[in-house]
């Protein structure tokens, strides 16, 4: 008897990363009226999607993906894109067809630009504004308007990323949720904390998924400037982005202020990938 292998993974590949039982205070999945997986585009957020799809077996019709663009509206002209990959809104077209689910794609009324300039800094390793402001907050404003309904967010963060994601919860009631009036239930799952990257890359390529075109280039699919992109990453990117590149490093000028630092110092990012070998603020 033939085997269709599309099929067979579909019935076991993403149940392989279920979690054996749910966390303490979560609901039972078919309890919940939506489900909301947050995708950047990055791989994680493509298999969180498949994991709640195939492994999880949540109902399609109440599955959304929520995007958040940290550089605002698309079509505002006074809004520079300088951070969000142009590719992304594609791809996450491509993956809304490929899944047969939802897209919402949201944004705040502020910019990261606007929010940099506003704060005269970068963000950096300890105050990782864009991702508190121009994501986390984005979502939690989009989700208040749902009221009298149980919600799932599901996100994908892993352990294997960092020291600081390994300490984090993986279940979580998340700061929109509110009781009495409103009766909004919102709780947050990790549900694949515990994968590792190898793991999440292979799990891709059983649904025939393809990856966001920025794995050319960079190691995360971030921002396209990323503050944790390494000096190769940084170089590939001022290559493909010359006028942002330039727009940059003004604005570094313009804020007294570098998105980079290396060896105990902060350092341009002309000199972070060696255009010259100028150090600022040592």
């Amino acid at each position: 008897m033939s085997v269709n292998l599309v099929d067979w993974y579909k019935n076991v590949s993403a149940e392989a990363y279920v979690l054996p039982e749910l966390p303490e205070g979560m609901l039972p999945i078919n309890e919940y009226d939506q489900v909301h997986v947050n995708v950047s585009g990055g791989a994680d957020s493509v298999a969180t999607a498949l994991v709640a799809l195939y492994g999880y077996r949540i109902p399609k019709e109440k599955i959304t993906l929520v995007h958040m663009r940290v550089d605002g509206d698309p079509n505002d002209k006074t809004k520079r894109q300088l951070f969000d990959w142009p590719q992304t809104d594609d791809y996450l077209e491509y993956l809304s067809k490929a899944l047969d689910l939802p897209l919402v794609t949201i944004w705040g009324d502020m910019s990261l630009e606007e929010r940099i300039r506003s704060r005269g800094m970068f963000p950096d390793s300890k105050c990782r504004f864009c991702t508190s402001y121009q994501k986390r907050d984005v979502y939690a404003k989009w989700v208040r308007q749902f009221n009298d309904c149980k919600i799932l967010l599901l996100t994908g963060e892993r352990s294997e990323e960092s020291t600081e994601r390994a300490a984090k919860n993986v279940f979580q009631i998340h700061s929109a949720q509110a009781t009495g009036r409103k009766d909004r239930i919102v709780h947050w799952l990790k549900p694949i904390k515990d994968m590792l990257k190898i793991q999440v890359r292979q799990l891709i390529a059983d649904y025939g998924i393809e990856l966001h075109p920025c794995y050319q280039w960079v190691s995360r699919c971030s921002c396209k400037f990323c503050i944790f992109n390494t000096s190769a990453e940084m170089q590939h990117t001022s290559k493909l982005f010359p006028d942002d590149w330039e727009y940059l490093k003004q604005m570094e000028r313009e804020l007294g202020h570098t998105m980079k630092s290396k060896n105990g110092g902060s350092h341009s990012l002309a000199s972070f990938i060696n255009e010259d070998q100028i150090s600022l603020f040592i």
